[in-house]
């Protein structure tokens, strides 16, 4: 390709008269062509992402149009968070404005991560005429997320959001020259130099940012489970690029999307996860453990995999994709799948061996704090695998752990737990951690998954526990692609918060946000035969039976 022109804040007419303006790349052919469409919040001159660059897309013949979202920086109309129902009009209506473009072939796609992908998936459901293929990245739709939450609410990645969003607000304001007064500048201000204040306030929904004039958000807004984006059947009809990674926060929702198209006959629904956290970049460094240069974007060719994608979807070029692609963590290597989990894999079961019951105490003014995992870096939290050990000392949680394996065993595919347990509280939290024990003692998490005990029987009602009444709980942990190594243990790790990226359950069956201390759970395990145990997903069962018994939560 011979080079490529941009063309500047290009305004794009919504079907109310909005116009959204946009950069368009156009590669230097007299041909019309296909083109990639990005719609970002986080201002269209500062877009960089390693899944896929515009002037990559250029470079390969694509026309790329990087667009400024509604409401943000050079784009008209008002702004405000979850507005997935104009989201998925202004898309709709990007789209169709890019095809009727003399230089355009009338095929389009979407790209990018995080928002960028949720704009995509509601995009989608709208079926724009001329929209053929999406490749949303590290993104979520309603249905994974209350899985990935257990119905619990997502609160350092909210609030940090929030509070990121709220100086943009304010210094929106001041350009229009409706400035806020000095008292509203300096709780936004203070808010966005410590969301982890706004974490700590209780009752949440009192927080001050919320009852500034004029600001854009409530937190019934952010709380509302029907402001999430819900699309999953919509989306099933369209040919999709998942991308994601083992340590994002969205891996669940990343994973079932691709699952539930392939369930529904769609061939061209297509998977790639990588060892990576939530953000633009994909370096091989996430928390603690560096995976290796072939775990970085780079190193897996992410872009030049869209453009295959691309190639295949809007050009109709014989390009083969696989159906499944995913970085084996620890053996440093990709591998490919027809299908998630891979064939040939066998479901493991190993049973947590105790003493008959194990008791721990949780105190929600003092909760479990967040030690890496499954989290988002914007308010300050470590991501990925990160050294449990930091909690050692704590009497509110408990490990277990398996001997040593004697060969290396790979995990691959979906883990979860079933755990006969009681509280002496009607309602409480139960966070269990998968985690890889090096022979050194470090403890490094590989998964996890969360429970709000009121929702054990369905998302869609609250049930509280019966006091010091044995229930059976099962908590989905997410999927892996871990690689074990000989002389490692696996360990399980039990807690009841994992704070501040959820918000602390006050045990109490309190609305969301409204609750202030609390109360203290005696929260038990009860072990045994056929009690309690966790299934993982294997390439083969390990030579001899695997058994997660009792550890000291400090060694």
């Amino acid at each position: 390709m011979n080079g490529f022109q941009v063309e500047r804040d290009v305004a794009m007419e919504m079907r109310d008269g909005v116009r959204l303006r946009a950069d368009i790349w156009r590669p230097m052919v007299s041909r019309p062509v296909s083109a990639i469409l990005f719609r970002t919040p986080y201002d269209r001159r500062a877009f960089n992402a390693d899944f896929l660059r515009p002037q990559d897309a250029a470079a390969a013949g694509f026309a790329a149009v990087v667009q400024d979202t509604r409401g943000r920086f050079s784009s008209e109309g008002d702004w405000k968070p979850l507005m997935w129902e104009q989201e998925g009009d202004d898309g709709h209506d990007s789209v169709e404005w890019i095809a009727r473009q003399p230089w355009c072939s009338g095929a389009v796609g979407m790209s990018g991560p995080s928002y960028l992908g949720i704009t995509q998936l509601v995009t989608a459901a709208r079926r724009p005429p001329h929209l053929r293929a999406i490749a949303p990245a590290i993104a979520s739709v309603a249905e994974g997320e209350q899985v990935e939450m257990g119905g619990g609410f997502r609160l350092d990645h909210i609030l940090s959001w929030v509070a990121f969003m709220a100086l943009d607000w304010m210094q929106r304001r001041q350009a229009s020259g409706d400035p806020l007064p000095d008292a509203a500048v300096a709780e936004v201000s203070r808010a966005a130099q410590n969301p982890r204040g706004l974490m700590d306030h209780r009752p949440l929904r009192d927080i001050a940012l919320f009852r500034l004039p004029g600001f854009p958000i409530t937190f019934d807004d952010l709380a509302n489970p029907a402001n999430a984006a819900r699309i999953l059947p919509e989306i099933a009809d369209i040919p999709t690029l998942h991308v994601g990674g083992w340590y994002d926060v969205f891996a669940q929702s990343t994973v079932e999307m691709f699952r539930r198209q392939r369930l529904l006959g769609r061939d061209d629904a297509h998977l790639v996860m990588g060892c990576w956290s939530h953000g633009g970049t994909l370096p091989s460094q996430h928390g603690e453990v560096n995976f290796g240069l072939a775990a970085s974007g780079a190193g897996a060719r992410i872009a030049e995999r869209h453009i295959s994608f691309f190639r295949r979807y809007l050009d109709g070029a014989d390009v083969a994709i696989p159906p499944a692609r995913y970085f084996l963590a620890n053996a440093g290597e990709w591998r490919d799948a027809p299908a998630w989990p891979p064939a040939g894999t066998v479901t493991v079961e190993i049973p947590l061996s105790g003493p008959g019951e194990r008791i721990y105490r949780y105190d929600p003014e003092n909760p479990t704090p967040t030690v890496g995992g499954r989290t988002l870096g914007l308010g300050g939290l470590a991501m990925g695998p990160v050294d449990q050990r930091r909690l050692n000392g704590r009497g509110d949680l408990l490990r277990y752990a398996t001997l040593p394996v004697p060969a290396d065993l790979d995990l691959i595919g979906p883990v979860d737990a079933t755990l006969t347990f009681s509280s002496s509280a009607i309602d409480t939290d139960v966070v269990c951690r998968l985690l890889d024990i090096t022979p050194d003692g470090t403890m490094l998490p590989v998964t996890d998954g969360t429970l709000r005990l009121r929702h054990r029987e369905g998302f869609d009602r609250e049930v509280p526990l019966v006091p010091g009444q044995p229930t059976m709980l099962a908590i989905a942990m997410g999927n892996i692609a871990w690689r074990l190594r000989t002389g490692h243990r696996l360990g399980l790790q039990v807690q009841s918060a994992n704070y501040p990226h959820l918000d602390p359950n006050l045990n109490d069956m309190s609305p969301l946000g409204s609750g202030t201390a609390g109360i203290v759970a005696h929260n038990r395990v009860h072990d045994g035969e056929g009690a309690s145990a966790i299934r993982i997903t294997a390439t083969r069962p390990p030579p001899d039976p695997l058994t997660l018994r009792p550890e000291p939560a400090s060694r």
